[in-house]
């Protein structure tokens, strides 16, 4: 638990909502503190906390992004328990592209 780094800056609920949504959408961290309305070394802060793990800001942009991918997919995982061969097929295409991208990240961990 000492390893996790302390936040730069600390965002008001509304403002970490506004990071999860942004992000979901695929903005970059330097749009959304401008979205924010940060000022500019706040602006400096909300990117360099966003690239270090362990940070709030980080957490909430990866967090953001990854509801965006998993709700489309779990509608999706859930037509195809419903037995809808389309949606069966599409989610087996869509789980070997992340078994892959999994694996290639593995290896770079490991390089």
């Amino acid at each position: 638990m000492n390893d996790i780094p302390p936040d730069s800056l600390a965002l008001t609920g509304e403002q970490k909502n506004d990071v999860r949504r942004m992000a979901s959408l695929g903005y970059a961290p330097e749009d959304i503190a401008a979205y924010l309305g940060l000022d500019a070394s706040e602006c400096f802060l909300f990117v360099y906390d966003a690239g270090i793990p362990g940070t709030t800001i980080r957490g909430l942009i990866r967090e953001g992004v990854l509801v965006s991918r998993a709700a489309p997919e779990i509608k999706l995982h859930e037509a195809a328990e419903d037995g809808n061969i389309d949606a069966v097929k599409l989610l087996t295409e869509i789980q070997e592209r992340r078994l892959f991208e999994n694996l290639l990240k593995d290896m770079d961990e490991y390089e």
